[in-house]
């Protein structure tokens, strides 16, 4: 059994929902319309639409793989630290709680994995995710803990929110094996302290 265990968010950081949804809503678009990106405010008509494929039967469960994500995940692994996946559950979207285990089953079969509304109450030293507003609710609550942040077009400048975050971009991988290092051997009642955070 692995000394300590890191969770590890789906959409975004090992799944690529947002590439399937802006491919499914091109397929849906009539001639002329306007052309949203991740954190835009979609106008009513488009999040219903936006809804409907997520609702489609088999949508979470055929999720591409991101490869940054599984970077990130091997190094975890590398250390010593065992996976367990912690996502969201979409509450409208039941559906997607069963295909995201199966998603899970079929790309990370040795990890745990917890379906949940709320990330903030779970304990791990480490979080992998690309989600400002979860990353950072579970680090009120974790203050010993790193975020891994998988870089995305919305969590820019995410190093700079935390001094326990570190932004993975795939640039530098010694650094990443750096920070899973620290994390893995920092005692449980000693405050994390990074590399570039000494001095």
């Amino acid at each position: 059994m692995a000394k300590r265990t890191a969770a590890v968010d789906m959409d975004g950081t090992v799944v690529s929902l947002d590439a399937a949804i802006v491919r499914e809503l091109a397929a849906l678009a009539s001639p002329g319309e306007p052309v949203f990106q991740h954190g835009d405010e979609y106008p009513a008509w488009l999040e219903a639409r936006r809804n409907m494929v997520m609702r489609q039967p088999g949508f979470w469960e055929n999720l591409e793989p991101l490869p940054l994500g599984f970077e990130i995940v091997k190094a975890l692994e590398d250390v010593g630290f065992g996976i367990h996946v912690l996502t969201k559950g979409p509450s409208s979207k039941p559906l997607a709680w069963g295909e995201k285990l199966s998603w899970c089953r079929k790309h990370l079969p040795q990890a745990g994995v917890t379906v949940t509304e709320n990330k903030a109450d779970y304990y791990a030293p480490v979080l992998v995710d690309d989600w400002g507003p979860y990353f950072m609710g579970w680090l009120k609550n974790r203050k010993r803990g790193l975020a891994i942040v998988p870089a995305q077009p919305w969590n820019v400048g995410a190093e700079t929110w935390h001094p326990n975050v570190f932004r993975y971009s795939g640039e530098h991988p010694e650094r990443l094996r750096e920070v899973v290092q620290v994390a893995f051997d920092r005692a449980d009642n000693q405050p994390l302290t990074l590399p570039w955070n000494v001095g």
